[in-house]
């Protein structure tokens, strides 16, 4: 029986729900600083999501447009979003999902292995880490962010590299995440996965089902989770326990 021992946490829509209602506006916002009459309704910037990282989906919408925009200028938008996605960080409107903390906790308390892996830059990932998700933070062994490796997922270089570090068998580590592209990442680094669909998911329709186990959330003493496909949950929540039964 394998023994879990390490998590690999996604962090946009798998830890908070960063994306339409903080992503999305900043990029909006940006798209307004610089003139542009770009503003992405949140259909499609759920399309949008498909491609990973905050400078590749600029750069992506703005071929798929015909746009002319320099590659400079894409830049310069990517850094002014990060402006914007600070700002509502710290106005608190970003909000940590259910059983999100409850399970870092009992994971820390169990000395489990705990990474962020994102496709998300450091510049915009750091906000968030120093408000939201500040009293957790020392529970990290290490943050792999976008600029530290050379391919996003869906390829499995993020993950691969935090195998790495963890120094733990594949067999024994477990991604959490929210998004097909996080899924594949995971799975081609040959390591369990987790999925647990993000608060705007409206239909199991399209699901991916490459995932050890699916569910709706993490769930909290009040909130129950519930199961899409995979494992029974052992108890109404996702815990220690249900981690290290769908690794087997």
């Amino acid at each position: 029986m394998n023994a879990l021992s390490a998590v690999f946490w996604d962090v946009d829509g798998t830890i908070a729900d960063t994306e339409l209602c903080g992503h999305r506006i900043a990029f909006n916002s940006a798209f307004m600083d610089f003139d542009l009459d770009w503003q992405w309704n949140e259909d499609e910037y759920l399309e949008l999501l498909k491609i990973s990282g905050g400078l590749n989906r600029i750069i992506y919408y703005r071929d798929e447009i015909d746009s002319e925009l320099p590659d400079d200028i894409c830049t310069k938008i990517q850094l002014r979003k990060s402006f914007h996605y600070k700002e509502l960080i710290q106005s608190g409107k970003i909000k940590i999902r259910d059983g999100v903390l409850r399970l870092m906790d009992e994971l820390a308390e169990r000395n489990i292995k705990q990474f962020i892996v994102t496709t998300s830059g450091r510049d915009s990932l750091e906000p968030f880490l120093n408000t939201s998700l500040y009293s957790h933070l020392h529970m990290f062994s290490k943050i792999i962010t976008y600029e530290d490796v050379s391919n996003h997922k869906p390829f499995p270089d993020a993950y691969n590299l935090a195998v790495k570090i963890s120094n733990c068998s594949n067999s024994t580590c477990l991604a959490i995440e929210d998004s097909s592209n996080g899924v594949e990442a995971a799975k081609e680094a040959k390591i369990n996965c987790l999925l647990t669909l993000p608060p705007w998911s409206s239909t199991f329709q399209k699901i991916t089902d490459k995932a050890n186990a699916c569910v709706d959330s993490l769930g909290n003493n009040n909130i129950q989770s519930k199961v899409i496909y995979g494992k029974p949950l052992i108890s109404k929540i996702v815990d220690f326990a249900y981690l290290t039964n769908i690794i087997n």
